[in-house]
C-alpha cells in the first residue's frame, strides 16, 4: 500500500481550515440577533421575528457542529499521517535489522 502522508497532512490542514471558518461564520451570525420590532409591531411581524430568530440560533449551532466535525476530521487525519508514517521508519529499520544480520552471519561454502 502506497500511502502520501503529505496530502493527507494537507487534506488535515484545509479541513481544520474549513472549520475555523465554520466557527467565524457562527460568530458573525450570532453577533447579529435582531431586536423585536424589527419587522414591525403587529402580531404577524412578531410571529416573524420569531421564525427567523429560532432560524438564526440553528444555522449558528449547525455552523458549530460543523467546526466540530471539520477539525476532528482534520486531527484524525493528522493522526493517520503519523502513523503511516511512524510505521514505515519502524519497518524500514527492521528491514536494515534483517539485512545486517544476515548479511554477516552468513556462511559462505
Amino acid at each position: 500500500m502506497f500511502v502520501r502522508t503529505d496530502l493527507l497532512h494537507s487534506g488535515a490542514n484545509e479541513s481544520h481550515r474549513a472549520g475555523g471558518h465554520a466557527q467565524e461564520g457562527a460568530d458573525q451570525l450570532s453577533r447579529g440577533p435582531l431586536p423585536s420590532g424589527t419587522f414591525g409591531g403587529f402580531p404577524a411581524a412578531e410571529t416573524f421575528h420569531g421564525v427567523v430568530s429560532s432560524a438564526q440560533a440553528q444555522h449558528v449551532k449547525n455552523l458549530q457542529a460543523h467546526q466540530e466535525t471539520l477539525t476532528e476530521l482534520g486531527r484524525k487525519a493528522h493522526y493517520a499521517a503519523n502513523g503511516f508514517t511512524e510505521m514505515d521508519d519502524r519497518n524500514a529499520a527492521e528491514m536494515r535489522a534483517v539485512r545486517c544480520n544476515s548479511g554477516t552471519s552468513a556462511t559462505r561454502i
